[in-house]
């Protein structure tokens, strides 16, 4: 049998066993677009050369096909044998968002607040930018578990799907409270509205809202 392209999903469950099964499956995936797919066109080539094998052995297409799905696991079970492995790829995805965009939300503050950082010390910028010590945590909790979770595995101690998960949900909710800070700074400073100060307050805000659709989305995987 040839490959078959797991693509798209639609409301509208197909017909035939074997589709209605993959369909069932991808509706229990919970991970980053690219793995699901490469999950369900592995398993889909799977069920595939089981069927195959089945019809060799003498069965009729129909209860080969209902075989090989038997052999398989439900749909149920099947997603929750590669709910550790898309656990782990959406923690590994959302901080490296986290890390791209935090220079990107954070020079805006910088520019508003102490505008020269290279000119006083370090006392000085902690005071215009008191969120500093939130950032290194969250840096340094986002590289350990980028560590922990990818190549580096094979020299430090492996981190599980769930506290990946905690991991990242720390790192949102640092991310909030800094921003929710900066923007709190703004508001009680009485600092004139000028078109850095809507970008910063634009750029905390957005990132606020991804935070907080990222913490809802890790308490639904965690509940599983």
């Amino acid at each position: 049998m040839a490959s078959h392209r797991i693509t798209t999903h639609t409301d509208v469950r197909p017909e035939g066993e074997l589709a209605g099964y993959i369909y069932d499956l991808a509706a229990q995936l919970r991970g980053p677009r690219r793995i699901r797919e490469a999950i369900l066109n592995e398993l889909r080539d799977g069920l595939d050369h089981a069927t195959e094998d089945h019809i060799a052995a003498g069965l009729p297409p129909d209860q080969a096909t209902t075989a090989a799905i038997t052999q398989f696991g439900t749909p149920h079970a099947v997603a929750d044998a590669f709910g550790g492995e898309l656990a782990t790829a959406y923690a590994r995805r959302t901080i490296v968002w986290f890390i791209a965009t935090g220079p990107l939300v954070g020079i805006w503050w910088l520019l508003l607040f102490h505008p020269s950082p290279w000119r006083t010390g370090l006392i000085a910028l902690l005071g215009s930018i008191p969120v500093i010590p939130l950032i290194v945590v969250a840096i340094a909790t986002a590289g350990g578990t980028l560590a922990t979770t990818g190549r580096l595995m094979r020299w430090l101690p492996e981190t599980g799907p769930r506290w990946a998960l905690a991991a990242t949900t720390a790192i949102a909710t640092l991310c909030m409270v800094g921003d929710l800070t900066m923007i709190t700074m703004l508001m009680v400073s009485g600092m004139p509205t000028r078109p850095l100060a809507v970008i910063a307050m634009a750029a905390s805000l957005t990132r606020i809202a991804c935070s907080i659709t990222t913490v809802r989305h890790i308490t639904r995987l965690r509940s599983r």
